[in-house]
């Protein structure tokens, strides 16, 4: 992937052109269904994932318990807003083998 836009990114040894490369072929599955009670955290999921790279983006629970929990984080929005830039990181991790299972996802264990 030779995109400029991604070039903080390949430089990182985490990443790299392969691992650009991996997440432009991966889908994050970070979009809400448009109903949810976090439009907030998946505005900010969205936007990591398309500003990571990701190939295509899809539906996908944010569990804003696990991924921001209120003993941490007591502002609603705060709360909205980690737990949106969690689920992003958490399928990057993933796409890019960094890590178990994707955290805060509905039926899935926390962090």
């Amino acid at each position: 992937m030779d995109d400029p836009r991604y070039l903080r990114q390949v430089l990182l040894a985490e990443i790299g052109p392969e691992g650009q490369a991996r997440l432009g072929a991966a889908t994050a599955r970070v979009l809400g269904d448009g109903g949810g009670a976090l439009p907030l955290a998946y505005e900010v999921a969205e936007r990591y994932a398309r500003g990571a790279g990701f190939g295509a983006l899809a539906a996908g629970a944010i569990d804003l318990a696990a991924l921001a929990p209120a003993d941490l984080v007591t502002s609603p929005p705060a709360r909205a807003v980690l737990a949106g830039a969690r689920a992003a990181l958490a399928e990057m991790r993933a796409a890019l083998g960094l890590g178990g299972a994707r955290p805060g996802r509905a039926g899935e264990g926390g962090p």
